[in-house]
């Protein structure tokens, strides 16, 4: 029995391994360079921005640029691979990707978010760890 590939598939069959290689190199990709390192769990800090991610969630690719830019602007900002410890990521009450939680107040944003929503939040969640009221509706207030 012979193999070939005949023309009536003609260069079809290379888009099967260029599919494969795009959808890896998002995912390698994302774990090289997500939020800088990954936090490990006993590092998870008392304050600070806290973002829960999956390395195939596309929503969470689409969130690099905003959490790359806060961090060049120096908010403390650490990442948890939540499928690599989903027992950090139940404690927070992560049940969906990406999930962003302020410290110490626990504002919690679930989905991709505006550079411009995750200051307000940090900031309105600082202001509400000191007795503030948080004032935001669209934000989950306290402990998650």
């Amino acid at each position: 029995m012979e193999f070939s590939l005949s023309t009536s598939m003609g260069p079809r069959w290379l888009l099967i391994p260029l599919a494969l290689l795009f959808v890896l190199s998002f995912a390698l990709g994302l774990s090289n360079s997500i939020l800088f390192y990954e936090t490990l769990p006993h590092e998870i800090p008392a304050e600070g921005i806290v973002v829960f991610y999956q390395p195939s969630c596309p929503h969470c690719i689409a969130e690099i640029p905003v959490i790359k830019r806060l961090v060049a602007e120096g908010y403390p900002v650490y990442s948890i691979n939540a499928l690599k410890h989903p027992e950090i990521a139940r404690q927070f009450g992560v049940v969906a990707t990406p999930t962003i939680v302020i410290l110490p107040s626990g504002v919690t944003l679930v989905g991709e978010q505006s550079y411009e929503a995750i200051v307000k939040a940090y900031e309105e969640g600082i202001a509400s760890s000191s007795g503030e009221a948080c004032g935001v509706e669209t934000y989950t207030c306290g402990p998650t």
